[in-house]
């Protein structure tokens, strides 16, 4: 078990790995809290900066707006089945774009289970290569967001997007380049 922790245009990104498989992710915030956040959850991991190399590229890119996929293999085999099809389902929501609770719900094959598909984002191991920041309410508005900066974190990812939906609180934006 191994980890990096990177710089980005957003700040520090981490992530935790084990050979070429990607377990978790975890967004922009302070290099220390994302280590400690790492350290509780995995003790036996050791840092890596050299980790899955070209999944580092593309996340650097991702952040300074020049990538909108991720080639890299992700471990979701220790989560219910439930919750695998339906970050599966939310991994291919292309970039720019974003769908309802409800939709993925019925993407994932559980029609009617909205609710349940707000907990599996909510519990997203790997944001950013799982985009559950591209989910959003059925009125447009945001949901919720776990990540260290909240609601406020998933606005500018959709922001870098251009992809804010119509009745957004801040669909008026846009991206700058």
């Amino acid at each position: 078990m191994e980890y990096a922790i990177i710089d980005t245009a957003w700040g520090a990104f981490g992530y935790v790995g084990t050979g070429r498989r990607l377990l978790a992710t975890f967004l922009p915030a302070a290099k220390d809290r994302i280590r400690q956040d790492i350290r509780d959850r995995w003790p036996e991991a050791v840092e890596n900066p050299m980790l899955l190399p070209a999944f580092h590229r593309q996340v650097v890119a991702y952040f300074e707006g020049r990538r909108t996929r991720f080639s890299v293999e992700v471990d979701l085999s220790e989560l219910p089945v439930f919750r695998q099809a339906v970050l599966e389902a939310c991994r291919v929501i292309p970039y720019g774009t974003t769908v309802s609770y409800s939709e993925l719900a019925t993407q994932a094959g559980r029609r009617g289970a909205a609710r349940a598909v707000g907990s599996a984002m909510a519990n997203n191991p790997l944001p950013l290569v799982i985009p559950c920041h591209r989910v959003v309410r059925s009125d447009g508005s945001y949901g919720g967001f776990s990540s260290p900066e909240g609601v406020k974190q998933k606005e500018q990812m959709l922001l870098l997007e251009n992809a804010l939906p119509a009745h957004s609180p801040g669909a008026g934006r846009r991206k700058t380049a």
